[in-house]
């Protein structure tokens, strides 16, 4: 076959391609899909099961609700107004000024006095008086031949005489106690009493009732 055989035979192969190209359609390629798993296969085991915990996960989570509620304020309740209730002070009788100390002679001190002076009683009361008498002197009050008796004044006592317990000296305290009962009638009574020897008066105290 010579050059020009050649040429010839490759132009007509190239226009004949040319034709066919012209004629025959592309042909399309079909989309790719997933495959449809087979029932009873793992793929739709697998599936169902998914697709059910969505739904109950679904059915128990609850919607989210804002539902603004409001909170009414405290409510006052009146509380009961107590009631006054009556009081009542009894007030006791006192003496109407304390005892002050006081001299009794020249060597002999009133520490204490009970009752004071214009002290009330009631007619016929009894009451005890009770003096403390202190050595103001440089002498002992010897309980040997000191004694503390009656010595004027109205009778509210039983015995007139009292002995000294026992020697006082200088600077010392003795105490007497005296039951008394308050006279009948009503009025001002003094009982004076005496501390001292049968020919020296030591001390010489009085105490002053009144009888309502």
């Amino acid at each position: 076959m010579d050059k020009n055989t050649l040429k010839k035979l490759i132009l007509l192969f190239v226009a004949l391609f040319g034709v066919l190209a012209c004629e025959i359609p592309l042909l399309s390629v079909p989309a790719a899909s997933n495959p449809t798993p087979a029932p009873g296969s793992i793929e739709t085991i697998v599936v169902a099961t998914a697709g059910a915990a969505q739904t109950q996960t679904a059915l128990v989570i609850p919607s989210p609700t804002m539902t603004l509620t409001s909170t009414p304020p405290p409510t006052f309740t009146p509380t009961d107004t107590p009631t006054a209730t009556e009081t009542f002070i009894f007030i006791l009788p006192t003496a109407t000024k304390p005892f002050v100390t006081k001299s009794a002679g020249s060597n002999c001190q009133v520490v204490a006095q009970n009752p004071v002076n214009d002290s009330v009683f009631a007619s016929r009361e009894n009451f005890t008086t009770v003096w403390t008498l202190k050595n103001t002197g440089d002498e002992y009050w010897s309980d040997t031949n000191v004694d503390f008796r009656h010595s004027g004044g109205t009778d509210m006592h039983g015995s007139d005489i009292l002995d000294l317990p026992t020697t006082v000296a200088p600077g010392n305290e003795v105490t007497f106690t005296i039951k008394m009962t308050a006279p009948k009638n009503a009025g001002s009574y003094t009982s004076t009493w005496s501390l001292g020897t049968k020919k020296e008066t030591l001390c010489k105290v009085s105490v002053t009732i009144i009888v309502k």
